[in-house]
């Protein structure tokens, strides 16, 4: 029995290797057959070389264009530079400036109030005061063109100029 089963499965294997062998010579003729072709094309390498001349020539107009847009990036951050530097010099004056008309500010306040607690009402500093010839009758059209008494010194000077280049 050992032998009548040993026999079966020897002709069993015997006919999947024919069916084996059948399909491994179809892979091996489809690739005989896709070789050919292949071989030709690796025997003729003007495509790779026109593929590598055609890649350089890419790169070079990459390179072109980049290094024109860098060179105006590169222009672009040296004037903001030189812009910023400029401001960097201008702000500690600005900042002088500030400060002065702040404390030139702080001491007209200073002497309004003084004013005003001696005396219980408000008196306007002598640097705002009219002169004696100033004190006659004024029309209401001048009082509107020159600014009321309230009105601060840089409003009536903003006004004076203003006036004086419209004339």
């Amino acid at each position: 029995m050992n032998h009548q089963m040993n026999k079966m499965m020897n002709h069993r294997m015997n006919q999947v290797m024919k069916v084996v062998n059948g399909e491994i010579k179809k892979v091996v003729s489809r690739v005989k057959a896709a070789q050919a072709p292949l071989q030709a094309l690796l025997k003729n390498k003007t495509w790779v070389e026109e593929a590598r001349k055609y890649v350089e020539k890419q790169g070079q107009e990459v390179k072109k264009l980049l290094s024109s847009d860098v060179g105006k990036v590169k222009e672009f951050l040296e004037k903001e530079r030189k812009e910023l530097s400029k401001f960097q010099k201008q702000i500690p004056v600005e900042v002088k400036k500030i400060k002065k008309f702040v404390s030139d500010q702080k001491r007209e306040f200073e002497k309004i109030l003084s004013n005003v607690k001696k005396t219980g009402r408000f008196k306007l500093p002598t640097t705002l005061r009219k002169t004696e010839k100033s004190k006659k009758k004024v029309s209401a059209a001048s009082l509107k063109k020159e600014g009321t008494v309230g009105e601060s010194r840089v409003m009536s000077e903003s006004r004076v100029t203003s006036e004086s280049r419209v004339k």
